[in-house]
Parts: structure tokens; sequence; C-alpha cells
């Protein structure tokens, strides 16, 4: 049973990055206003952070051809034994008012799929520790089928690291073709019943898999 105190700690914390549209052309990315700076110390800060995440949204692009293929009866603990696949209709619900998918419905299905994986290989309760850069490389437009899938990509004794993929198929323009949309690495960790650490199981390593 918990007893509330009335203390005050920090839950969360994150640097979000967004990106400026057009109202009349979201197709548009507009200029950002500049901000005055409290310090030249804060400006040269945030310029280094931004030329990091460029480089970081660079080197994930290469990536994006990268799929997850089904892996006929795998071993437990491989990479294809807790590899899992979510797929999601997106409706109007999920959109914002220019019909686009909220970064928001999306993170949320990711999450989902990298829990499905996590619980898959260890078995336990888990939980998301942290989320690595959670890159948006496409707009998904309402009525695309989305298709969420996730891996396994490192295990240590305290934590596992899980990738995650947003592949986004437009049904109306079909033409257009499949895409990769959003790509992240999620942390999770396993509870015992108190909620204490538990270790995680060890991959069995393979190169058929990946």
């Amino acid at each position: 049973m918990f007893t509330l105190t009335g203390a005050t700690k920090m839950t969360n914390r994150a640097a979000l990055w967004y990106v400026p549209f057009s109202l009349k052309d979201v197709d548009n990315v507009t200029e950002v206003p500049p901000i005055k700076y409290a310090s030249p110390e804060q400006e040269e800060e945030g310029k280094k952070r931004y030329e990091a995440q460029k480089m970081e949204r660079l080197e994930t692009k290469e990536r994006n051809g990268e799929l997850l293929m089904p892996v006929s009866a795998p071993e437990p603990y491989t990479v294809g034994f807790s590899q899992s696949s979510l797929i999601h209709l997106v409706g109007p619900s999920d959109c914002t008012l220019h019909g686009f998918v909220h970064g928001g419905v999306t993170m949320k299905l990711m999450d989902e799929v990298a829990g499905i994986v996590a619980a898959r290989h260890c078995k336990t309760n888990i939980v998301t520790a942290s989320v690595d850069a959670i890159n948006f490389h496409r707009k998904i437009m309402k009525g695309c089928v989305v298709t969420v899938s996730g891996r396994t990509t490192f295990a240590s004794n305290k934590s596992m690291e899980i990738e995650v993929f947003v592949d986004a198929d437009p049904l109306i323009e079909a033409e257009k073709g499949k895409y990769r949309a959003v790509t992240a690495f999620f942390t999770y960790i396993s509870l015992d019943k108190q909620g204490k650490p538990l270790p995680i199981p060890p991959m069995k390593v393979g190169t058929i898999e990946i």
C-alpha cells in the first residue's frame, strides 16, 4: 500500500526537436524565429546538441532499408523469438487537423511493441527505462496502414535494448508505396513482484536472424 507524502520528485526528462510547417501548406517547412539566449555559452551548447542530433538522424537513415523478416521455429532468447509487430489503421482520432498522425500516437504504438518484445524475452514484469532519439523521418497521413516492428538488439545483466521501426503503407495513394517513417531505440528493465530489478536473460546471438 502506498502512502502519499506530498514530496515531489522528477520522473521523466526529455529534449524535443520540432519542425515548423506552414498552416496553408503542410509540406512547406518554414523558418524558426530567432530566440534570445541567456548567454553565448547557452547558444553554443544548443548548437552542439543540434549538430549531434542531425548527425544521428543521418546515421539512422542509413539503416532505414532494413526489414524484420519472420523466423521459422526460433530458439528462445534469440532475436527472432521475441521480435514482434503490430498493425494499425490510422484514423481521424489519431491525426492533427491537417490529417497526419500525432507524434504521441506513434510513440505509444512503438512503446507497446517494444514492451511486447521485452516481455517475450524476459517472461516477467517489464518497464520502460529510457528511449533513445525517436526519429520521425516522414509524416504518416490519415488512411495509412502502419506496421510497427521491434527486435532485441542488445541485453546486459540489468537492461535490454530494443530497436523499433514504423513503416507506413498509404491505402488511398498506393502508388507511393510503403516507406520507413519512424525509428527509435527503447531500453527496458525487468522487475519482480516487489518492483525490484531482475537479471535480464542473456541473448543467444546468431547471424541469420538480423
